[in-house]
């Protein structure tokens, strides 16, 4: 019920939907490979292992806000400190046939975005140490707006306030 509550507060406040169209700015290809992604075979391993969660990027080759989201909000310091100190970060195109292993499940990284409901581009998804989904946000996330989303499922403070009561005090 704490998950609804949090997916609502934050559609409520920071939803930017993807579209198809091509940013003139990002139309050269901007998949900087940062070196903290990790598989997600190896990310549930280690997350249940030392109680991290994982952070799952969905996108799309075609996506512009999809690579602007990976330029500036996950080229962002502040991100990458939040990151390192409360999740496993994955990345999977959803338009893959590539195959990866959920919860002992194989899928196509289609199917398991499809299986996560996903719909728009990019798409984050927040994962409990457990797998257990915590919430699914849709749309482009600026650098600040994402430090606050980490910080606030990071700290596990979803259990105890909403994003907005968080947000207002930190």
């Amino acid at each position: 019920m704490k998950s609804v509550f949090f997916i609502s507060a934050l559609l409520s406040f920071f939803v930017i939907s993807c579209n198809s169209g091509s940013d003139t700015a990002l139309s050269e290809t901007a998949s900087q490979d940062y070196d903290f992604w990790v598989t997600l075979e190896e990310a549930q391993d280690k997350a249940y292992d030392e109680g991290k969660y994982i952070v799952l990027d969905v996108y799309t080759e075609w996506c512009g806000f999809c690579r602007r989201m990976n330029q500036e909000t996950y080229g962002d310091e502040g991100v990458q400190e939040n990151l390192d100190r409360y999740f496993y970060p994955v990345r999977i195109n959803a338009e893959s046939d590539r195959e990866v292993t959920f919860l002992g499940e194989t899928y196509t990284m289609e199917s398991l975005a499809l299986q996560f409901g996903v719909g728009s581009y990019p798409t984050t998804i927040f994962i409990a140490p457990n797998g257990e989904p915590i919430a699914v946000q849709p749309g482009f996330i600026d650098a600040p707006t994402f430090r606050r989303m980490l910080s606030f499922v990071g700290s596990e403070s979803y259990n105890t306030v909403s994003f907005e009561e968080y947000s207002n005090s930190n």
